[in-house]
Parts: structure tokens; sequence; C-alpha cells
């Protein structure tokens, strides 16, 4: 899954797949935000096969030389084989094109793990969004 494509704002694929896993599957009330308004922010929707099988957002993080990566989903029929990993290093290079030092996520205390297997470091405490326990995350990005 390294093909993507980049857009200003959620296509309605991608917001149908956030829906799908953030709210339907797992309980968030609140998906959608000002960073999804056109222009504030770069959302990577991924294909396999030609059906959408996961999205991410990326945009500018308010430290110098940082971009943040959220909205990680990969649908379930996708999941396993690395496609996780993919997405992440596919919006790691996204954001490297954009001047990136280093990338942040905000990830749920259950993906840590994952995040970890990809280079990310926690920093600071457990924080709840909405009923979901998460972590400040970070990675510096070596060069290609």
């Amino acid at each position: 899954m390294t093909d993507y494509e980049v857009s200003g704002a959620p296509s309605e694929e991608e917001r149908a797949i956030r829906l799908e896993i953030f709210v339907e599957e797992q309980g968030f009330k609140v998906e959608f935000d000002e960073l999804d308004e056109p222009g504030k922010s770069l959302h990577l929707l991924f294909r396999e096969g030609g059906e959408a099988a996961a999205v991410c957002r990326i945009y500018p993080s308010d430290r110098s030389g940082e971009w943040n990566i959220g909205r990680v989903a990969v649908r379930k029929k996708f999941r396993g084989g690395g496609r996780g990993r993919a997405v992440m290093a596919a919006a790691e290079r996204e954001c490297r094109t954009h001047g990136a030092k280093s990338t942040a996520v905000s990830a749920q205390v259950q993906a840590r793990g994952f995040y970890e297997s990809c280079g990310y470091a926690a920093e600071g405490k457990v924080y709840l969004d909405e009923h979901c326990p998460h972590i400040h995350m970070t990675k510096v990005l070596q060069e290609p």
C-alpha cells in the first residue's frame, strides 16, 4: 500500500473510513474538527486493489520543523501485513517533503506498541481524548 492520493480536505471515501473506524468501531463522538477544513491539513487516501483501504492526515505542529500525523486508520479487512507501517512511512515521507525534521502523533494508548515499532517515543503523561487514553509520541526523521 504505497500508492496514495493527497488532498486539502477529506474526501467522501476518507470520511467514510474515519466514521467506520473512529465512530462506529471505537465509539468516538466527535470525529471531524477544524483541521478538516480545506487548507488546514493534508489528507492521504490509500488504495488497495482500487478500493479505499486507509487514511491519515498531516499538518504542521506548533513546534518548528515538526509535523503531526493523525487520524491514522486502516479498514478492518485490510489490517495486517504491515499496512499500518506503510501508511506511517508514507505519511512521514510526505511530511519530509514539506520540510519536517520530526513528526508527532497523539497515540491511543492501546496503539502505543505499534507507534513504538515505527520508531516513536512517548513524551509526557497519558491524557484523555473523549473517553480514550492517549499519549503524545514523537520521532526524529532520518534523512532519506
